[in-house]
């Protein structure tokens, strides 16, 4: 605390180093953004806000693949997941009013869907563990197909609140459980009762392509994206300063409770998504909130640190998957301390070839780290890590496990943690044959009690009691301590 002597000149040198620190950062991060731009992994809006200042602000690039329109500041983006808040605290708000509860089943809201209704709470919905499938895109082109499925749906994934699987079915059944309540389209609700109320008024709902301001997606190759139909309506698509001024009323308790907002952020696991993203907690207390959102070419993300009491806005629509590194760079310049400039993305650039054939995406990564090995990033696992997960939703494990074979072969000491958190991640989503596959590589490649109790454990979920009880004997031989393996032993020795 400054003295009440010499005050008023101590506090003339304060202000005057806070602007010299404020206008470097200004310059270096304007640095970062010019070269990222350069590398092709950055074209969009830019927001920084320390305190209640926005301390830098740019548009870098171009409205859509022609590149012959600038971004403004009120370009709109399509957020994609981020949007997925707007539901979430919409759920919170009428359970402040009483109007619902978390616990209840969404039976109760009589929406016409199947027996399985009955044992779904909202909570399951917000925290993705109904069990509920993932959309059939493929052949879903309205609102009244999604329902549609879900009225047929026989059977859930898995029973709900044992197990996670990131599905926008949860997201539509939140939105059609508050038009239930409200009398109200969800359109109109988040009209009325969210974006009017908090001067959101640079937003549209839902992507509209003759709008001279909505931005249109493109590729790495300048292509834009396809105009689609509407498959799923309800997405919030804002201008940069709409989404900050949608968080500063977040984190500020305006729209719902304290109490409502730290339950938004509780998640079924560390892997897991929670209704709003990621938040970090140190006692008690959120300290940090990331939430990325995509959709097909759009990306972006919200970083807020609230011990800097600093925000970070992304937004682009040309997805480069880096906009997360630029973000954490951003923060380091913001904080005085040491940051790297991402390079273009691996994946991204071989995963059409490793879809279509592994082995050429394989020949194709080995060329590229041969010839532009300091345009690419071939130190980040989760660029190989992102490419097997991806081909293990389309059901191609043994493509899969070869991407995972070369991350091991490429990052021995990362790829440890990285096939543990993604045979979790799986296993999670009651992938349960493809998470054994990760965990029998895992314990090829790195044998130890921690492993082989995670084999064990995704055999035992998967009920081959033999095989579990086996790997977590091999766990205690390498681990006697493993208190986990010990108790898993007993219990199968009992049954």
């Amino acid at each position: 605390m400054y003295k009440l002597i010499l005050i008023s000149s101590l506090i003339f040198f304060g202000i005057t180093f806070q602007l010299r620190g404020q206008n470097n950062h200004k310059t270096q991060i304007d640095s970062l953004l010019d070269i990222c731009q350069k590398r092709g992994i950055f074209n969009g809006n830019a927001l920084v806000v320390k305190g209640e200042k926005a301390i830098y602000r740019t548009e870098k690039g171009f409205t859509d693949g022609s590149k012959t329109k600038k971004l403004s500041k009120n370009s709109l983006f399509n957020i994609g997941s981020i949007s997925k808040e707007f539901n979430a605290v919409a759920i919170m708000m009428l359970k402040e009013k009483g109007l619902l509860n978390l616990d209840d089943k969404i039976s109760k809201f009589q929406l016409d869907l199947p027996e399985w209704s009955s044992k779904i709470s909202i909570k399951n919905l917000l925290q993705y563990t109904s069990g509920l499938p993932s959309i059939d895109w493929e052949n879903v082109h309205s609102d009244t197909d999604v329902y549609s499925d879900l009225k047929n749906l026989k059977t859930l994934e898995f029973e709900p609140g044992k197990g996670y699987l990131y599905s926008n079915n949860n997201i539509f059944l939140q939105r059609r459980i508050i038009e239930k309540i409200t009398g109200k389209t969800f359109n109109q609700f988040l009209t009325q009762d969210i974006l009017q109320p908090i001067g959101m008024n640079n937003s549209v709902i839902d992507h509209q392509y003759e709008n001279p301001d909505f931005v249109r997606a493109f590729n790495m190759e300048s292509v834009n994206d396809e105009k689609l139909p509407l498959t799923m309506s309800g997405w919030v698509c804002p201008s940069i300063d709409d989404l900050a001024k949608w968080v500063n009323q977040l984190l500020s308790y305006n729209l719902i409770s304290k109490e409502s907002l730290y339950q938004l952020f509780e998640a079924y696991s560390k892997e897991s998504q929670s209704a709003l993203g990621n938040g970090t907690f140190t006692n008690n207390e959120l300290t940090s909130y990331v939430h990325h959102g995509s959709s097909r070419s759009y990306e972006s993300i919200v970083y807020y640190d609230l011990q800097e009491k600093t925000m970070i806005v992304l937004m682009t629509n040309s997805k480069s998957l880096k906009i997360g590194e630029i973000a954490e760079a951003v923060m380091h310049i913001v904080k005085d301390e040491d940051y790297e400039i991402p390079q273009k993305s691996v994946y991204l650039t071989i995963r059409e070839k490793a879809y279509f054939d592994v082995d050429e995406g394989i020949a194709y990564y080995k060329s590229l780290k041969k010839s532009n090995f300091d345009t690419y990033n071939f130190s980040n696992q989760w660029e190989l890590a992102r490419l097997s997960y991806k081909l293990f939703e389309q059901n191609k494990n043994k493509e899969a496990i070869k991407i995972l074979e070369l991350l091991v072969s490429e990052l021995p000491i990362k790829s440890k943690e990285t096939l543990e958190y993604l045979g979790a991640r799986i296993l999670s989503e009651n992938q349960v044959d493809k998470s054994i596959s990760i965990y029998e590589l895992m314990v090829a490649e790195f044998p130890s009690g921690k492993s082989y109790c995670s084999l064990g454990n995704a055999y035992y979920k998967d009920m081959q009691f033999k095989n579990a009880l086996y790997n977590y004997k091999k766990s205690l031989e390498l681990e006697p301590e493993n208190e986990d393996s010990k108790k898993m032993v007993l219990q199968i020795e009992k049954m």
